[in-house]
């Protein structure tokens, strides 16, 4: 900003979509969230038995790294495209932001009203998203996925942390078998459906249609998402063995976040691409 220009702090919020209008709207959102919130936390305490399990904390983790790596989403669309290209828009940070303490706090204290809490809000903030999604244009593609990824969470939720106990009270809990440090035929078979699904998102983002994309470029880049994840874990888990002599509790589910931060980073300069 040159000498004498005055600082116009309403031109700069209008650019990254911060209006009267946009705050209005977010408002009433944020209303109706809340509203539904609470309808579906009252349901959930009534109807289901909610678990203080691992399950409820692997929730917790994997719904904030979710929630944070679409706040990062939103400010590099809007800090990088140009001016009123963003789909994914400021206004919705403040519910967003609300939203992740919410699950940082399950992630830190898997108490059955908090992971209640948790998911009631999520489900809530899923709910309204796709019916304003259905009756304006105001959710963009991004929003979508995002609420697909929290659909999926919270089926895992549920699924996993159906009992207040797990086992008897009176019994103790069988030894948990060692940690091996590799993966089973199914997780592999996961993993490579899924390196390969991205790469082929990563070619449509690219502009190619389906009938226009060559196999050897879905296989390499497949393969080089398979390769960076595994490099990214062995490093970690060959450390835990040098030290403790014995692998990385949780491997696995590292191993899946890996994946997921990689195929980010690979991915997210090929949708702004795709935007602009």
């Amino acid at each position: 900003m040159s000498r004498g220009t005055p600082f116009d702090l309403i031109g700069l919020l209008h650019d990254r979509g911060l209006d009267l209008a946009a705050l209005g709207g977010a408002y009433l959102v944020a209303l109706a969230t809340v509203a539904a919130t609470i309808a579906t936390f009252a349901a959930a305490r009534h109807l289901l038995v909610i678990s203080p399990n691992r399950g409820a904390r692997d929730y917790g983790i994997y719904v904030s790294l979710a929630l944070a790596t679409l706040f990062v989403a939103i400010v590099l669309e809007n800090e990088t495209l140009p001016k009123g290209t963003a789909t994914l828009h400021y206004a919705a940070v403040p519910q967003l932001l609300l939203l992740l303490g919410l699950h940082l706090a399950v992630w830190q204290r898997q108490e059955p009203w908090l992971v209640a809490l948790g998911g009631s809000a999520a489900a809530a903030t899923v709910l309204v998203g796709a019916l304003l999604g259905l009756t304006t244009s105001l959710i963009g593609p991004a929003y979508w996925v995002a609420f697909a990824l929290l659909t999926a969470l919270l089926v895992f939720l549920f699924g996993t942390a159906s009992s207040i106990y797990m086992s008897s009270k009176e019994t103790l809990d069988a030894a948990a078998p060692p940690q091996k440090p590799w993966l089973g035929l199914t997780q592999w078979v996961a993993l490579v459906a899924a390196s390969v699904s991205l790469a082929v998102a990563n070619a449509l983002l690219r502009g190619r249609g389906l009938e226009q994309i060559p196999a050897v470029d879905i296989a390499t880049e497949s393969a080089l998402l398979l390769l960076v994840t595994t490099v990214v874990c062995a490093v970690p888990a060959a450390s835990y063995w040098l030290t403790r002599k014995a692998w990385m509790p949780e491997l696995t589910r590292f191993v899946w976040l890996a994946w997921i931060v990689v195929g980010f980073a690979l991915t997210y300069e090929n949708y702004l691409s795709s935007i602009t």
